[in-house]
């Protein structure tokens, strides 16, 4: 059952955002979600009608002059501008072991020193390609229902951009466009020394002979490095800028299968709060966000969101839909996992 939250309550459930807040539940929570009420279903039929939000604000940098602006745009039309966090707990669904995991996780087999720092790259410049190869031989990683869900949100509108701290090129697979990758991409590389780049596919990775190869040398003489962030390397300065911009505009972050610990991805989630963002998080267990900054928080594996999002994709293709329509997929959602107004923690002190 829902309860008000320190930071939602009940004047927020009749405010216009409060529309498309209901949508991304609807869209996003299994089919344990509860019920929600009749102004809920009064968006969606609104969607299913054809109605179409303005677009995004591609300025490269919102002053407080521009942000006004934006925000009373978003206060005529109603619309939400909802962003994705995304982490590790929604790629582990596709067989991607996390990094940290005592039982399987990648750190139990490949000692980080060597493996996973800039240090160690200069060293020994074929460890990390050893890592890839041997990694895509062992595993065969498909987007899973959550990667799909957020592509098919983007495609009706409602996601504006995915932040991910993923390398594993998932999204996109998946058909996401606007993905902002924080910790780079592991199916790309740089030449450290001229830039060049090269694009690398699952298949090239798993060749027997690309391995002989390692590491792949540039035309220049210097060596390619996957274009993930090791440690002792900085975030790219573009992704960390389009992540703050996103942050700053969006009215719901989704937080999905990230316990956002790592700096300087962790500061996101607070960033949008502190704008005024509502918080959803979807994650397995309690995080450092449960308590401090989450408006709801959905206990339960990524990937069962998946089931809403077609049962009520379905009802918003269908043509003629009527609210009989939308109160029959009300009626299919009755347990929940979602909490609301769990007791909060001091408010977290950030600097920005």
């Amino acid at each position: 059952m829902i309860s008000e939250g320190a930071k939602a309550n009940s004047d927020d459930l009749e405010s216009p955002y409060s529309f498309v807040l209901t949508l991304v539940l609807l869209l996003l929570l299994s089919l344990h979600a509860v019920a929600v009420g009749v102004w809920g279903f009064a968006f969606l039929k609104d969607l299913s009608r054809g109605s179409r939000s303005p677009g995004p604000v591609t300025s490269a940098q919102l002053n407080r002059q521009e942000r006004e602006r934006h925000l009373a745009e978003k206060e005529r039309s109603g619309w939400m501008y909802v962003v994705a966090l995304t982490g590790a707990g929604v790629s582990a669904e596709s067989g991607i072991p996390t990094f940290r995991d005592p039982s399987d996780g990648l750190w139990r087999r490949y000692d980080p020193a060597e493996y996973a720092t800039i240090w160690g790259f200069w060293r020994n410049p074929s460890k990390i390609w050893q890592l890839l190869h041997e990694f895509l031989n062992e595993h065969e990683p498909e987007p899973n229902h959550a990667h799909v869900a957020l592509a098919r949100l983007e495609a009706l509108g409602i996601v504006r951009s995915i932040i991910t701290q993923n390398v594993d090129n998932l999204h996109q697979d998946a058909g996401s466009r606007r993905v902002i990758e924080f910790h780079g991409n592991l199916m790309n590389a740089s030449c450290y020394r001229c830039g060049a780049k090269m694009q690398l596919t699952k298949q090239m990775a798993r060749n027997p002979s690309f391995k002989k190869k390692l590491p792949p040398k540039c035309a220049c003489g210097g060596y390619f490095k996957p274009d993930a962030i090791l440690f002792g390397e900085g975030i790219p300065s573009q992704a960390l800028r389009e992540a703050n911009l996103e942050a700053d505009k969006c009215d719901l972050m989704l937080v999905v299968g990230t316990s956002a610990t790592v700096h300087p991805a962790s500061e996101i989630p607070y960033r949008a709060m502190r704008r005024g963002a509502k918080i959803i998080e979807i994650n397995l267990e309690k995080t450092g966000l449960t308590n401090r900054i989450s408006d709801m928080i959905y206990f339960g594996r990524a990937s069962e969101l998946m089931q809403t999002l077609e049962v009520l994709e379905a009802q918003h293709s269908s043509p003629g839909v009527d609210d009989t329509a939308f109160q029959l997929a009300a009626g299919a959602i009755s347990e929940t996992n979602l909490q609301s107004g769990l007791p909060r923690d001091e408010p977290h002190q950030n600097v920005e």
